[in-house]
């Protein structure tokens, strides 16, 4: 089956009609974008595969902690 997937990987990246290349590796660099990974044909295999090792982005926007003895504002009237 690994090398079944592998061919297909192959086949569709290495494809001669222009347009159907284009849109894979498209799919290809969306994915390993969100991923935030090189956009590298080894990265894209590994992807294809399941296979892609990918550690796990720190979060940029961290969440502040509630101070437990803060009161809610006084509501309006």
């Amino acid at each position: 089956m690994p090398d079944e997937k592998d061919q297909q990987f192959t086949r569709m990246w290495n494809e001669e009609k222009t347009a159907k290349r284009q849109k894979f590796r498209n799919l290809m660099k969306s994915k390993l974008d969100l991923l935030h990974v090189e956009v590298t044909e080894e990265n894209a295999r590994a992807f294809y595969n399941g296979r892609l090792q990918v550690r796990q982005p720190e979060r940029v926007y961290q969440v502040p902690e509630r101070n437990e003895g803060r009161r809610p504002p006084p509501r309006r009237r």
